[in-house]
């Protein structure tokens, strides 16, 4: 607690010193009354206009939300994309910007992949990269790299999953990393195909699949050397 001085006490034992001090320091702060008032005013108004945008943003999620539940009932994966995704592409136009559209958005990839419109489908998950979080971005990585392999693309499609396998882990991880090894191996780059066969052996893999693993590993191997 700080030391009340001698000075100190005087002053405040004496009212009329107290409101000459006040006057003083209102003196000096005098020239800064304006720009006080302004930026008071401004972070009023900056407040205000936050807490409605706020407002109206759930409003809008809200509303998006329940508009999806009456959407996606109507949205058949056995039917064509073609009669199944315009219903997706209006609803994305209304709801821009909400979780909502995201959600419609994958589901409109989905159903492009699903009918083999692979094209189409890669643009539709690279449109929703990067994303609100890590977890979201692999799972559009992961569906974009089917995407790459069903055009034949198998290099874009191991670089793509590259990128997010070793940011998972357990049985997924595994999965991953058997693709991408299966990738290498189809994009003729058994060096590369080789070093996943090899992690997998090491993760450790279901027993049973120790010995098609080993001769993937072998091959990869063999044609890494025959391609010095």
């Amino acid at each position: 607690m700080a030391k009340i001085t001698p000075r100190r006490k005087v002053a405040l034992d004496n009212p009329a010193e107290v409101l000459t001090l006040a006057q003083r320091l209102g003196e000096r702060l005098k020239p800064y009354a304006t720009w006080l008032l302004v930026a008071g005013a401004a972070v009023v108004v900056a407040l205000g206009a936050w807490g409605i945008n706020a407002r109206m943003q759930a409003g809008r999620e809200a509303k998006a939300a329940e508009a999806l539940q009456e959407v996606t009932p109507k949205v058949d994966l056995k039917v064509p994309a073609a009669e199944t995704v315009p219903s997706l592409e209006k609803f994305i136009q209304e709801h821009p910007g909400t979780k909502a559209a995201r959600e419609a958005q994958l589901l409109r990839a989905n159903l492009l992949y699903r009918s083999q419109q692979y094209t189409q489908a890669a643009q539709a998950y690279e449109a929703l990269l990067p994303g609100p979080d890590p977890g979201w971005a692999i799972l559009v990585k992961e569906s974009l790299s089917y995407c790459y392999e069903g055009m034949g693309d198998f290099q874009k499609a191991a670089a793509t999953l590259k990128s997010v396998v070793d940011q998972v882990s357990g049985p997924w991880k595994s999965e991953l990393t058997r693709r991408l090894a299966m990738l290498y191996d189809q994009a003729q780059e058994p060096r590369e195909a080789a070093v996943y066969w090899r992690k997998l052996l090491d993760q450790p893999p279901n027993p049973a699949l120790v010995p098609y693993i080993q001769e993937r590993l072998a091959a990869a191997e063999r044609r890494g050397k025959q391609a010095r």
